[in-house]
């Protein structure tokens, strides 16, 4: 199927062409229309005509049937009173009448006369033998012989027995000299035919003498002339149609009511279609006019437009390849005036967000700096970490800072700022300065958090924001850990030996909220040769699939329990994994941060602190 793939295409398509068809069938349809109407008023009027010259043959022929009628039921009476030679003699005074033939019955004694009232064929023997056409039947013969028409009729008594005969020649050129004499009989080609198709008198090319006695046959020179026999044999009047539009030729008939006679004419059909056929022709001018001058319309009111979408289309395609054309000029308030007003606009916010994205990628490489780019191993402490943010930046933080004033001491910290975005990276890079400038001062571990809170809220008072962080300190020589949980997840402890899983809980509120808190240290001694810590952002247990399942800790559980022999990173490898098949499809909603350390000792401290002491299968509080 044909598709228009330009503007010019679819305008002529769906414009011109409509418009082209509609003129076309409107054309067609009104040419038939007014082609009926004027065939119609020509019909009426040739028939008219026809109607006319078959009344006047009608009323020369009925004057002396008239007068012969009179003879019926005479009385042996009037005819002693010689009432018949009084209608004779009436006959003879009929114009037209060039001869009177009768014979009268001798004797009628009480009988009257009366016609026979059927047609008498006359005999090929007896004088005068002709044509018979039959004229008002039954009561009268017609016969046309040489340039006479006969009409006969038969005397009989009351016993049917033929007694006379009276026989009325008619000067048949005189009969029809009106008729011939009329304007149409010169104009048209005209007939007048009997009802066998005998041509009885004709025009022959239309403006010679008529010829009467014509031995043609009508309905033999063409097929409108049979078309017309076939029709004027079972009508008495009608149009017929020849082949063509316009036809060829259409004739017209009518049959008189006195003889066995059809008036016929036939016309070319440009003559009568001629007001028709101009008006076609000027039609079509005026249709074609039309058409040009729309088009040219058309073209000069679509080419400004078509101009401006093509500047758009390839000013889209140069966007497309990065490069950022002007701002259009717009010149107009109709819809490509908003087009290219909403395209200078796009463009421009679509610059400010290339801008932003090579922002953000940049300030996602910043951050992506900002944390451990190498896994720590040292003096039996293995921690390797991972942050998967679901934007380009995240709040989500972990860091591993090895002390400078005590060796072999690590500070590990997990931190997961409110929201994500830009906004949430700016306040992790904030706390990641805060914490690292601040461990390296002498301390307790409560001391530090406790001063980073209160520089935090500094900054975050004012807009509301806050942080959560777990933060631990790893002292090797003494098989110490101690930890500050501020409002962060609890860290999960594996013991493989005894294979038990213990949650590293602890009081303290976020930081960034209130700057007089007071955090306390939790501490514990490592009691086996192994330990895997594990801590994470809420990123991960709460991730939830397609099925709005959350992803949980059990899950994290028994990865760790199955891959506890493995280094750190491959375990936290295995945990991504497993993250990314359970979400499947679903949208990662929050920043994902996952830090693991292995802890191996070859000396345990026989003595431990009752308040730091971990039994198995129970969570340790302060």
């Amino acid at each position: 199927m044909y598709e228009p793939k330009t503007l010019h295409q679819r305008t002529v398509v769906f414009i011109i062409l409509p418009i082209f068809l509609f003129l076309t069938l409107t054309g067609v349809f009104g040419f038939i229309a007014v082609r009926n109407v004027l065939v119609d008023q020509w019909g009426e009027t040739a028939l008219a005509q026809l109607e006319k010259a078959a009344h006047n043959i009608d009323m020369q022929l009925n004057r002396p049937k008239q007068l012969l009628s009179f003879l019926d039921g005479m009385s042996k009476r009037d005819f002693e009173t010689g009432i018949h030679e009084i209608i004779v003699d009436r006959l003879h005074q009929i114009q037209g009448v060039t001869e009177i033939n009768a014979e009268w019955p001798n004797e009628m004694g009480s009988q009257g006369l009366r016609m026979r009232r059927h047609i008498l064929h006359r005999s090929k023997n007896e004088k005068n033998t002709g044509k018979v056409l039959g004229v008002t039947p039954p009561l009268y013969e017609v016969a046309v012989e040489q340039n006479n028409v006969l009409l006969s009729t038969s005397l009989v008594n009351m016993e049917d027995e033929i007694i006379g005969k009276i026989e009325l020649y008619l000067d048949f050129e005189q009969l029809i000299a009106q008729t011939i004499q009329s304007k149409w009989w010169n104009i048209y080609k005209a007939y007048i035919v009997d009802q066998d198709g005998h041509i009885l008198a004709q025009t022959i090319n239309n403006k010679e003498q008529t010829a009467q006695h014509s031995t043609k046959q009508f309905g033999q020179s063409n097929a409108l002339e049979k078309k017309t026999l076939a029709a004027l044999s079972t009508d008495e009047s009608g149009i017929v149609f020849g082949k063509g539009i316009p036809p060829a030729e259409i004739s017209g008939f009518y049959r008189l009511h006195q003889a066995p006679w059809t008036m016929v004419i036939i016309t070319p059909g440009k003559k009568v279609l001629q007001p028709l056929i101009k008006f076609r022709l000027a039609y079509i001018i005026t249709a074609l006019s039309c058409i040009t001058v729309l088009l040219w319309f058309i073209r000069s009111s679509f080419k400004q437009t078509t101009q401006s979408i093509k500047q758009v289309s390839t000013a889209a395609d140069e966007l497309a390849n990065g490069n950022f054309s002007k701002p259009f000029k717009v010149s107009t308030k109709d819809e490509v005036g908003d087009l290219l007003h909403s395209f200078n606009r796009m463009t421009s916010q679509l610059q400010r967000g290339l801008q932003l994205q090579k922002a953000m990628e940049i300030a996602k490489e910043v951050q992506m700096t900002l944390l451990p780019q190498n896994d720590y191993s040292d003096k039996g402490i293995t921690a390797s970490g991972v942050s998967i943010y679901c934007d380009e930046t995240g709040g989500d933080y972990f860091d591993f800072i090895e002390s400078e004033t005590h060796p072999g001491k690590l500070h590990v910290a997990v931190g997961d700022v409110v929201g994500h975005g830009i906004g949430a990276a700016l306040l992790m890079a904030t706390l990641r300065a805060l914490l690292r400038v601040r461990v390296q001062k002498p301390g307790l571990a409560a001391e530090r958090i406790n001063d980073v809170n209160r520089y935090l809220c500094w900054d975050t008072l004012q807009y509301g924001n806050f942080a959560s962080l777990f933060y631990l300190e790893i002292e090797p020589n003494n098989n110490t850990v101690e930890w500050i949980r501020a409002g962060h997840e609890p860290a999960l402890l594996f013991t493989p030996a005894n294979d038990t899983f213990t949650e590293l809980l602890g009081k303290g509120l976020v930081l960034g909220l209130d700057a007089d808190i007071q955090y306390k240290g939790n501490t514990f001694h490592l009691t086996h040769s192994k330990h895997i810590l594990i801590i994470g952002s809420d990123g991960v247990w709460d991730l939830e699939n397609e099925q709005l399942e959350r992803f949980g800790k059990e899950r994290v559980k028994e990865i760790i329990r199955n891959n506890h022999h493995a280094q750190p990173a491959q375990i936290i490898q295995k945990i991504i994994e497993e993250v990314t098949v359970f979400r499947g499809d679903a949208e990662q909603m929050d920043d994902i941060t996952l830090v693991v350390i292995s802890l191996e000792q070859n000396s345990l401290a026989n003595n431990l602190s009752s308040s730091s002491t971990l039994s198995s299968n129970k969570s340790i509080k302060t």
